[in-house]
């Protein structure tokens, strides 16, 4: 995917600690409101949903407006039950591959959202696969990189500690279920016609023959405007008990749900 302008807003902050001075990514959302920035934003997003070349078909064969078809049977809806749970989850999840592609610069494959039985309802498995391959050519190679990453949001909420807690502890899960969401992605991939990121994806099932590195990270975040004195209050990174192929990685920001329901409003076209 073409890197979104939003990503800009995405501001490492260097020397944020836990209370007892372990360290973790932090990274806060630095935005303002621009118009046609956030029109981008939700195009990115939309694209997630549907692509381009699907969209104006699939409205017409349901006799609907192109908008009229989004709002009613793709994009997260706020009056809906559950539509700004999904709202919330879909733009975080999305936000933090963006993260590791554009910022990070790992591949992440982009099928989770695509097609799914209900707009409103998330696919199962690991929430995001990112991974970067060691030699040209992508030849496997033990150095090439797999990350698991599991994202917990609490956009409505200032509080971080318990976001962060929450990511880490089901990041632990990611060990079992990453081989079938694997096998998932590589199969949803090539439906899409994606066949080169299937191929990709399939290097990393078979790490019995090609070994490689897996990483696993608890990605969490909220709407914590700043964090006085660069010390996230009421955690300490002891109590995590990270594995050494574990780490956090944190996203903030003021006023995220608003910010979130602003974005979603626009994912229109």
């Amino acid at each position: 995917m073409d890197r979104p302008q939003y990503v800009n807003w995405i501001v490492r902050e260097a020397g944020v600690v836990f209370e007892d001075q372990q360290p973790l990514n932090c990274y806060r959302l630095s935005y303002v409101i621009d118009d046609a920035i956030l029109d981008d934003w939700a195009l990115h997003i939309r694209r997630h949903y549907v692509p381009d070349d699907e969209l104006e078909e699939d409205a017409a064969l349901n006799k609907l407006t192109v908008e009229e078809y989004l709002r009613q049977y793709v994009i997260p809806q706020k009056g809906e039950p559950f539509g700004p749970t999904a709202r919330s989850n879909d733009i975080s999840e999305i936000l933090f591959a963006d993260l590791f592609e554009f910022i990070l610069n790992y591949e992440v494959p982009r099928c989770k959202q695509h097609n799914r039985s209900g707009k409103n309802e998330s696919e199962y498995g690991t929430d995001i696969i990112a991974y970067r391959f060691f030699a040209e050519g992508k030849a496997p190679h033990k150095n090439d990189e797999l990350v698991a990453i599991e994202v917990k949001a609490l956009l409505s909420s200032n509080e971080a500690g318990k976001v962060i807690k929450d990511a880490v502890t089901d990041s632990k899960k990611d060990e079992d279920r990453v081989s079938h969401t694997l096998n998932y992605y590589r199969k949803k991939l090539r439906f899409m016609g994606k066949s080169t990121e299937a191929e990709d994806v399939a290097r990393f099932q078979q790490k019995t023959e090609y070994p490689y590195r897996t990483s696993y990270v608890g990605a969490a975040i909220s709407s914590l405007p700043a964090i006085e004195k660069k010390v996230i209050v009421g955690i300490k990174g002891a109590d995590l008990e990270l594995k050494t192929d574990q780490s956090v990685f944190y996203v903030h920001g003021a006023d995220l749900m608003s910010l979130t329901h602003q974005v979603f409003e626009r994912c229109i076209k």
